[in-house]
């Protein structure tokens, strides 16, 4: 990314505490939407456990404005798309839509994050189909190796718990509950709203100032959300589940959290290790018949984070995929070459340039940056930084974080009887 990028975000500080970001760009007729807040699972307390999730469900559900339904409706009708998400870490909402309509979809997108009705038969209406999704998730055993991962990795951090909740914690929730949840994390001083496309940002301003520049600003609850300490052992589950046929896996570290100085050398070894059909797993477990499947990559989690390897392989493979693993991280780390991680930068470089095509993509990359590694600059430097990795940076990271005596491993397998 070059450096002039960082002069092409028109960034304000609304009266209210409201944050917003405006990226122009003459090359689209497409503008993204984006609505962030910091507030995720992680911040709820107990007895909230899957309220953020919840509370995402709830915001479809009618606003002053608009009635239930009508604001699918109203994007639709003009061929945009809305969605949103819900993580451990953020909350966002968004609409992709042409640039004729950027004003019709801030003002959708306004009245569904800041002026929700959340009408009790509504939310009584809204439990059972969340707490179906969550019974669905349960069905699907990738969701329970996850969920029994983060549990063996986090024993302290809220990091262990699903985003969704629990069946009983959401059966709990009260519309008090919800309002009390929604008033404290759902205004100004908790958001951003970022705009990338063919726009004027001082007509964007306006707009902003116009409608989420109205709400009132109040102080965000302090959550104190537990660091991990140090993990001192390896950490292993077995699973046995009957609805599988073959083995899936899942092995992780510690590792440096998004943004900070180490993160730039794990991701430009990442590239090298599981990224695309030219990385080192791709050629030595995958194209050898050794694993049907393979994921690589970090959690991009501003505290607390993990790189993880994941991989489904015949059962009876188990003790040598893991040996392979284990081998290859070990060649890749005494035989490592410069020109292999000139490469590696030059594909992250180029896949980067490629995803901030789509104003989607790019409008994240944004709010993400704002919101979750809490620094723009990730946003605006991400290209420069990984451009100034070294070979020393990725062997720092091997010595720091991949250690042998400090993983945390996940095995599931068919369960014969």
């Amino acid at each position: 990314m070059s450096v002039a990028l960082a002069q092409e975000l028109y960034i304000r500080d609304l009266p209210n505490g409201a944050k917003l970001i405006v990226k122009p760009r003459e090359d689209t007729s497409a503008v993204a939407l984006h609505v962030w807040f910091r507030v995720g699972s992680v911040y709820e307390k107990y007895d909230e456990k899957g309220m953020a999730h919840f509370l995402e469900h709830m915001l479809f559900n009618g606003s002053e404005k608009y009635p239930y339904g009508e604001i699918d409706r109203i994007v639709e009708s003009l061929g945009g798309n809305i969605n949103a998400g819900t993580s451990k870490d953020f909350t966002y909402y968004h609409i992709e839509i042409a640039r004729p309509y950027w004003k019709q979809a801030l003002e959708v997108l306004y009245q569904l994050t800041l002026k929700a009705l959340l009408k009790e038969e509504m939310i009584e209406k809204e439990k059972p189909i969340v707490i179906e999704e969550l019974r669905r998730g349960k069905d699907n055993p990738n969701t329970v190796l996850w969920e029994t991962f983060e549990k063996t990795a986090y024993k302290v951090s809220p990091y262990r718990f699903p985003v969704i909740g629990f069946e009983d914690t959401i059966k709990k929730f009260t519309r008090e509950m919800l309002l009390r949840f929604y008033r404290s994390f759902y205004q100004p001083k908790n958001m951003a709203v970022v705009v990338v496309g063919n726009v004027d940002p001082a007509e964007v301003e306006k707009e902003v100032l116009r409608t989420f520049g109205k709400e009132e600003g109040k102080p965000v609850p302090r959550v104190q959300i537990p660091s991990e300490p140090e993990q001192m052992e390896v950490r292993f589950e077995k699973i046995k589940d009957p609805r599988v046929e073959k083995a899936y896996w899942i092995i992780g570290w510690r590792a440096p959290a998004i943004g900070k100085t180490d993160y730039y050398g794990l991701v430009v070894l990442d590239e090298i290790l599981g990224s695309g059909r030219t990385s080192v797993f791709y050629r030595e477990l995958r194209e050898k018949g050794l694993v049907y499947s393979f994921f690589t990559g970090d959690l991009g989690r501003p505290r607390d984070n993990m790189y993880v390897i994941s991989a489904t392989f015949d059962p009876e493979k188990y003790e040598e995929v893991k040996a392979k693993v284990f081998s290859l991280l070990r060649e890749v780390y005494e035989k490592l070459t410069d020109k292999e991680v000139e490469e590696a930068k030059q594909r992250i470089v180029g896949s980067r340039i490629f995803e901030e095509e789509r104003v989607e993509g790019d409008a994240y990359d944004i709010g993400y940056s704002y919101t979750v590694v809490r620094d723009l600059d990730f946003y605006r430097y991400f290209q420069n930084n990984v451009k100034r990795v070294r070979k020393v940076d990725l062997l720092r990271v091997f010595e720091r974080y991949l250690k042998k005596d400090k993983y945390v491993e996940v095995l599931m397998v068919p369960d014969k009887e």
